[in-house]
């Protein structure tokens, strides 16, 4: 099986790929999806991170969930550790850790009550994840266990099988643009 550190190359190189009309269509797909799934519904606060560099997109998720007056929280990186911070317009947003657009102030999440959207650069169909490699969502989640989970990721991203760790935090559903993983599904 091939090593994280290739599959990240290899899938990142693919997700380069994917063009702008192409990038959007999938998007408005996987937002569709996302916002229409009963987790996101019945959920009152939404933990999702601003999408960056290719990732899916996520602005349209996070737009939706502020029409539906949902209480929306971006992840701040501080130093090892990653925390959630309250948003209430992309303004607030600024260059942060590795360029990623980050809350500089805000009420801090107390990881009660949200659901977690959470990025990834390679998937399996049993959800297994390959981040980005610096773990800030596994121990985010590790310590906060009852957090339910939801990944986006493209097509692209989602091969037979990924390597995983026992502390690889696997997301409970993962949102493509023609699919949704979850268990009994």
């Amino acid at each position: 099986m091939e090593s994280k550190k290739d599959i990240r190359h290899r899938v990142l190189e693919a997700r380069k790929e994917i063009g702008p009309l192409k990038w959007q269509k999938a998007t408005e797909g996987i937002t569709a999806a996302v916002t229409s799934h009963m987790r996101f519904r019945e959920a009152t606060d939404i933990y999702c991170y601003v999408d960056h560099q290719g990732e899916a997109g996520t602005r349209l998720i996070i737009e939706e969930a502020w029409r539906l007056g949902k209480d929306v929280w971006v992840p701040r990186v501080l130093g090892r550790r990653m925390e959630f911070f309250h948003i209430e317009n992309f303004s607030q947003l600024h260059p942060g850790t590795m360029g990623i657009l980050e809350p500089e102030e805000g009420a801090l999440a107390d990881g009660a009550d949200a659901l977690v959207i959470m990025p990834g650069v390679a998937f399996d169909r049993d959800r297994r994840r390959i981040g980005y490699g610096g773990g800030y969502y596994d121990r985010y989640l590790a310590a906060h266990p009852c957090l339910p989970t939801m990944a986006v990721a493209f097509d692209c991203q989602v091969l037979d099988e990924v390597p995983y760790d026992e502390y690889d935090i696997r997301p409970q559903i993962l949102v493509t643009e023609t699919s949704v993983y979850e268990d009994g599904k």
